[in-house]
């Protein structure tokens, strides 16, 4: 797969999980779900130096956080303009 074809494969996968969070945020059943994923959202490394070059684990956890972030932020603008 080139690497073309795996961020369209990504982009759908993104779409896909929008949609589906955009849903089930209009369902009230859902919220606690939604509260721990903020929280996931929120990376913490607990370094007390802001300017110390991050491992490559604190990295990938916090690009993780990050696409949680704005997932979260599609499917909640999404759930609104519904």
């Amino acid at each position: 797969m080139t690497v073309d074809e795996l961020e369209t494969c990504l982009n759908a996968h993104r779409e896909i999980l929008t949609a589906l969070m955009a849903s089930m945020i209009a369902d009230g059943r859902y919220a606690r779900m939604f509260d721990e994923l903020r929280e996931e959202a929120v990376f913490r490394d607990g370094e007390e130096d802001p300017g110390i070059v991050p491992s490559t684990a604190f990295a990938r956890e916090a690009r993780a956080a990050d696409e949680i972030a704005r997932l979260l932020e599609a499917a909640h603008a999404r759930a609104a303009a519904r």
